[in-house]
């Protein structure tokens, strides 16, 4: 795994809101296997750490045992230098001051907007809490909603306003646990960029769970990918893009195929590929199974011998091709496609 630091860790250990956890394993009674195996990460003041994982990979667990909700098996938690977490101390949630916005948003239903965003500022004076309310709603687009209840919010609304609440006690680390999944695209993008563009302008130390990786790649300063319990690779969206560290990371980001054990290398991407006809050659050749049409693209799957899946291959939507043809399947000369890809020594567990 790569390990990648932003800034240095002597730096990000003296500010208030920089994050480390080492070693950090978390077990289940009825599990033979740990939730969480020796995790380590860095999170540098007022960045964002983008983590995606297939499902039961551990990314809600290591959330749960950020904001104290799972008691940790071993390891260390600091959030600027104070120890949340380790063998001999454990705080407990509600004296983390950290902020959580998950799936639902979970707003309070009793209470309006003003009274859920000023939930967590019963200790300022009334004169900042409103200043500090007003100022959230105009941050995100929701002026004058102060009265509403949350039963008279859009699903994009509610999510807003527990992105406001979260924020508005300024706490030195927010978690967000799946927050646009239960939104349809195009808001989902809308909210998104709002998202990124408050966090960065607060300078909030964030830890972002998704499985969307346009959401990961995007809005991330950088990006763990977790799987089985453990961080298999840490680094810059671009970076990880360019040079997953094995077929498992490079799925969460786009349709991979693995290819017959004789082709270098083993795994190519669905827009790595292209069709050609039997007589111009390619590495491998096959019969069209099936054909799924996206508007811009289409994806032709090609069953070859001794292949368990079909290969995909992207393709221009303009492009024709019949189902049952034979077809050769090549290469494109693409930079992206480079042996260091598969040949670089990686740091497992590591996150910097």
């Amino acid at each position: 795994m790569v390990g990648v630091s932003f800034p240095k860790r002597n730096k990000m250990m003296t500010s208030p809101n920089s994050l480390a956890v080492e070693n950090l394993s978390v077990s289940y009674p009825d599990s033979k296997e740990p939730a969480l195996q020796k995790v380590t990460l860095n999170v540098a003041a007022s960045s964002i750490l983008s983590i995606v994982g297939a499902s039961g990979s551990g990314k809600s667990t290591l959330l749960r045992a950020l904001c104290g909700l799972e008691s940790p098996a071993s390891g260390t938690i600091k959030l600027g230098g104070q120890v949340l977490c380790s063998s001999a101390k454990f705080v407990r949630p509600d004296r983390r001051k950290i902020g959580l916005v998950s799936q639902s948003g979970d707003l309070f239903p009793h209470l309006n907007v003003f009274q859920n965003l000023g939930y967590g500022l019963t200790n300022w004076r009334r004169a900042d809490r409103k200043t500090r309310c007003k100022e959230l709603l105009e941050a995100i687009g929701l002026p004058n909603f102060e009265k509403r209840f949350p039963h008279e919010l859009s699903g994009g609304e509610k999510q807003r306003i527990a992105l406001a609440r979260a924020l508005a006690p300024r706490p030195p680390l927010l978690l967000l646990d799946e927050p646009f999944s239960n939104l349809d695209s195009n808001l989902r993008q809308s909210l998104r960029r709002l998202t990124a563009d408050i966090l960065r302008k607060e300078k909030t130390t964030t830890i972002f769970v998704t499985h969307h990786p346009e959401d990961a790649l995007s809005t991330g300063d950088s990006i763990a990918v977790m799987d089985s319990g453990t961080i298999i690779q840490c680094d810059t969206p671009r970076n990880l893009w360019r040079n997953p560290v094995s077929p498992v990371a490079a799925s969460l980001f786009d349709q991979i195929n693995q290819l017959p054990s004789s082709n270098f290398p083993n795994w190519l991407r669905a827009n790595e590929l292209e069709l050609v006809e039997e007589s111009h050659g390619g590495f491998t050749s096959g019969i069209i199974h099936e054909i799924e049409f996206f508007g811009k693209t289409q994806m032709v799957y090609v069953k070859i011998q001794n292949n368990l899946t079909p290969v995909i291959v992207e393709v221009a939507s303009e492009e024709k091709y019949q189902i049952g043809s034979p077809i050769s399947i090549k290469r494109k000369r693409l930079k992206a496609i480079q042996s260091k890809r598969l040949s670089t020594e990686h740091k497992q567990g590591i996150c910097f």
